[in-house]
């Protein structure tokens, strides 16, 4: 089973989730700090609450990881620091911790909004913010999975390339081999064929 398509799957929806958890917490804190009336949640003014601009750098990380490991998955970028197993498990794991102290915090401070979201969109923005952050952190668990079922079925190591195929870069036809059988050299030896000349 190829795990290629399946990863570029998840990293799809992943940009997705992405873009929706950075919008919605782009729109909560514009809408703070621009508020000139008492919010219904914490009669205050002009604020921005730190861990929603957590879970926006969240998202703008999350969008900026998934486009990179979307075009590493597409044009098979193995090379360098930031195309093996693991820049991509270090860059998961990073999300992974930011994603889930966000989503833990923002429930926490926020837990009971059913008396408001029926009737005020910035209560529902909040529940929607919950719910995204909570996808987002789910999804990373998926894609880190994902790498490292891809990296034990093509047996690389962590400094293996990412792109979740196997890489025949630096393979030749002179060299290559069929089946179990030894290599079969396809090279033409120019100087005996030279030499066989002359002799005729």
């Amino acid at each position: 089973m190829s795990f290629h398509p399946i990863r570029t799957f998840l990293y799809s929806w992943f940009f997705a989730f992405s873009v929706i958890l950075m919008g919605l917490t782009a729109y909560r804190t514009r809408y703070t700090k621009r508020l000139d009336h008492p919010d219904i949640l914490t009669t205050r003014q002009h604020f921005y609450t730190p861990i929603v601009v957590e879970l926006l750098v969240v998202g703008i990380l999350g969008t900026i990881w998934s486009i990179w490991m979307f075009c590493a998955l597409l044009f098979r970028v193995g090379r360098g620091p930031l195309g093996t197993y693991l820049a991509e498990q270090i860059g998961l794991w990073v999300l992974f911790v930011m994603s889930l102290v966000g989503a833990g915090v923002v429930t926490h401070e926020f837990s009971n909004l059913k008396w408001c979201r029926a009737h005020h969109k910035e209560c529902r923005i909040l529940e929607s913010i919950k719910a995204f952050s909570w996808i987002f952190w789910g999804w990373t668990i998926f894609l880190i999975f994902a790498s490292v079922l891809n990296m034990i079925r093509n047996n690389h190591g962590l400094t293996g390339p990412m792109h979740g195929r196997r890489d025949t870069v630096g393979s030749y036809p002179e060299t290559r081999t069929t089946g179990n059988a030894r290599p079969v050299t396809t090279a033409v030896r120019t100087n005996s064929r030279t030499n066989s000349q002359g002799n005729a």
